[in-house]
Order: C-alpha cells, then structure tokens, then sequence
C-alpha cells in the first residue's frame, strides 16, 4: 500500500514539474521573440534565452540534452520554440474552455439554472441527459488536450537535438579544422619529441659522460685522499643526473598528474618554478583526463616562457569551472610582447583545439601577458 502510495506521490510530482515547464514556454515566448529581434544588434540575448531554455528541460522536464545550438542555429531554434509555446498556449485555452463549459453544464444539470455559456440562457434546458450525451467525446477530447501537451514535451525535447546538431557547412568547416589540427598535432610532437632528445643529449647524456670519467679516474687514482674525493664528487654528478631525469619525465608526462590530477601537479609546477607562483584551483571535481593533461602543458608552456623571456616577478594561475567549460587563465606581470604564432603557444594552442577548446593571448609590450584558456570538461 505504502509503495503504491510513493508511486502515486512521484507521478503527480513529475507532472506538477513538467506544468511548471510548459508554463515557463508559454511566458518565455516575448522574451525569445525580443532575443531573435535584436540578434542582428547582439547575440547576447540568443545565447541567454537557449541557455535558459536547456536548462528548463533539464529541470522540469527531467531531459538530459546536448550541448545547445550556437549562432543563426539558435536563433532559429528560438523561433521555432516560440510557435511550439504559442501551440501549448493554445492547448491550455483549450482545456480552460473546456473546463469552465463542463462545470457550467454540471452546475445547471444539478439546479435547474440557464448556462450561458453552453448556449442555454433559459433555465431547465440543461439536464443530466445532455451531460450523459456530451461525456463521452467531452473526455475523448480532454484526453486528446492532456496528450497534447505532453506531447508538446517530448516535441521541444526532440526540436533542442535538431537545432543542437551541426548543420552541412559546419560539419563541413569543422573536418577542415580537425585536419589543420591534427597536422599541426603531429608538427608539435615531433618538436617535443626533437627537445627531448636534445635535453637527453645535452644534459643527461653529458653527465653520465661525466660520471663515467670521474669513476675512471677514482679507479687508477691511488692517493686514499684524492680517490675519496672523486668519489664525493661521482655522487653529487649522479644527484643531477636523476634531477635531470625527473625534469624530463615531468617534460613528457608527469606521474602525479595522472595519480593526483590537474590540481597536485599545478601545484607542484609552481613550487618548482622559480619565479613566485600563485594557484588559486576552485574546480570541485576532477576534469577529464584529456582536459587535465591539455591544461597542465598548456600552464608549464606559459611558465617556461615567462621564464625564458618575461622576467617577470609573479604569475598567477587561476582555474575554474563554469557552465560545463574549465577556464584557466596564467597571468604574470612581465615584460610581454608574447607572440601568439610562436612555436610554443601554438603547439598548446593545437593541444586546446583538439579538444574543442580555445586560447587566447594577450600580451602588450610592457605586460602584463594573460594566456586564457576554455576547454569544454562536461
């Protein structure tokens, strides 16, 4: 009994929250009208009007949608969703009609008194015989009513998936993107990978040369004395042999960024870093592991050129969450003139866009340098 109870209770409150849904249609349609009139002027208010429309179907209709449509696709999906709400407008007064008809009819089958509104204005002209004539399609049609608003429901469901879907030109657009991106992809690992055997050959390799000769010598060396000495120093030169190994493991990809997340290994790239460094990390949950690695290199990228080139005294990273987009933004107070079609900023750059994402850079000569980053983490 108690279960049929909490499955009656769920059912009136599901369709309490889709009433309140297709409420929220009918009230909003001046306002996406406003929006689709003053596009041509901003697209602010397009943008505002289908954020707001997907989030309605995400809490009284209980839907799940896609990412919604962008640019003359949005506008055209608010003027499409406007007739759908004039449509349920019209439903509703239907039902209105067809409620105050009904109780009128009732009314004067039980008192004898004229109805106006059924064309009845003499009393006695309405009896219990012509409400048992009219019950029948009087349900039939108010079934057809309250289907036709749910209906309604699942017609602006499928209306957000068409207009959320990428029309031929973008498509179109868009395999063009991906093969720029993937080439310049491939230009960047390659450029990786040619820095690393330079690192490797440069530095790692040189000491181990080191080291080998300093054991070579501490071998023919028979003075105790001098042989101790080159011992200490065989050991000291393989202290910056593994230093120098962590620096490239960190280079290619560091262990705690796939352990601990974007976060830990954020935080351990400002305490290695050289110039003071602040994080300030308010995401709440852990950004998928594409994101987490295209921001944590995008963020060495910009330190490493700050310093390389800024000589600035501070650099602040800040990330965010917001509207299913990670933002981070590095920011340091030096000397700027940053090219954004330097080799560096756009192999990242390439990094963001495979993802969907986008980097800006904004660095007028005498800083400060801002590189800003969206990528989409939903």
């Amino acid at each position: 009994m108690m279960r049929g109870t909490g499955s009656r209770s769920r059912i009136a409150r599901r369709a309490a929250a889709v009433l309140v849904g297709l409420v929220l249609g009918v009230l909003t349609v001046p306002l996406d009208l406003a929006a689709v009139a003053v596009s041509p002027l901003s697209p602010r208010p397009v943008r505002a009007m289908t954020a707001f429309a997907g989030q309605r179907l995400r809490t009284w209709y209980g839907a799940q949608p896609p990412a919604g449509p962008t640019g003359h696709r949005a506008t055209a999906y608010l003027v499409v969703r406007s007739l759908l709400g004039v449509l349920t407008a019209l439903i509703a007064a239907l039902i209105g009609a067809g409620v105050v008809v009904t109780t009128g009819i009732a009314i004067g089958a039980a008192t004898g008194s004229a109805v106006p509104v059924f064309d009845a204005p003499e009393p006695g002209r309405v009896t219990w015989t012509t409400v048992a004539v009219l019950a029948a399609p009087g349900l039939v049609l108010g079934y057809l009513a309250v289907q036709g608003l749910f209906g309604v429901v699942g017609l602006e469901i499928r209306l957000w998936k068409s207009f959320a879907r990428p029309g031929s030109g973008a498509l179109e657009q868009r395999v063009v993107q991906l093969t720029a991106t993937r080439a310049e992809v491939i230009d960047a690992i390659d450029e990786e990978r040619r820095r690393i055997e330079r690192d490797i050959h440069d530095g790692v390799q040189q000491r181990v040369v080191a080291l080998s000769i300093l054991l070579g010598r501490a071998e023919r060396e028979t003075d105790p004395a001098g042989q101790a000495d080159l011992r200490r120093r065989a050991i000291a030169e393989t202290g910056h042999i593994l230093a120098d190994l962590r620096e490239v493991s960190w280079r290619i990809y560091p262990a705690m960024l796939a352990r601990d997340g974007l976060r830990s290994a954020l935080e351990a790239l400002a305490d290695r870093t050289p110039v003071p460094t602040h994080l300030d990390y308010r995401p709440t949950r852990r950004p998928p592991r594409p994101v987490e690695s295209a921001c944590y290199f995008t963020a060495s990228e910009a330190v490493t050129n700050v310093i390389k080139y800024a000589a600035a005294q501070r650099i602040d990273i800040i990330v965010s969450e917001a509207d299913g987009m990670l933002r981070m933004q590095v920011r340091d107070n030096g000397r700027g003139g940053a090219d954004p079609a330097g080799h560096g900023l756009t192999g990242i750059a390439s990094r963001i866009t495979a993802l969907d994402g986008t980097l800006s850079v904004d660095s007028p000569v005498g800083g400060p340098t801002i590189i800003r980053v969206e990528v989409p983490c939903a």
